[in-house]
């Protein structure tokens, strides 16, 4: 615990709440888990090991559901463009967006859209 606080240079905050925190800040980036390790001061094995541990799933897949649920609240508002709403929750490659919308809720976003009673 004493080697973790000096790596951490002395913080007390959980690195799992912060590294949450952290994604949420930066989800319109291609944020790797090595980086918020380092910025946690961790080693990036033993981060994905504790993230997965705390968290019950992978760094990634966690990033992807973040990512997915700001999609589905943006996709409420109707003055936000589908394209736009790609960008801003970290995706440049539209179509790799609405495939990865699909897979996560099973809809494409104007499907989620029409369902929302969006056209």
């Amino acid at each position: 615990m004493e080697e973790l606080r000096r790596k951490r240079k002395g913080k007390a905050k959980d690195p799992i709440e912060e590294a949450k925190a952290f994604i949420e800040k930066h989800l319109a980036q291609e944020v790797s888990l090595e980086e918020v390790a380092e910025v946690l001061g961790l080693n990036a094995s033993y981060f994905s090991q504790m993230f997965k541990h705390s968290t019950g799933e992978t760094f990634v897949h966690y990033r992807i559901k973040r990512r997915m649920e700001k999609a589905k609240r943006l996709l409420a508002d109707a003055s936000f463009r589908i394209t736009d709403i790609s960008y801003e929750v970290g995706y440049a490659d539209h179509p790799h967006f609405t495939k990865t919308f699909k897979k996560f809720t099973g809809l494409a976003p104007s499907e989620y859209r029409n369902q929302l009673g969006i056209d």
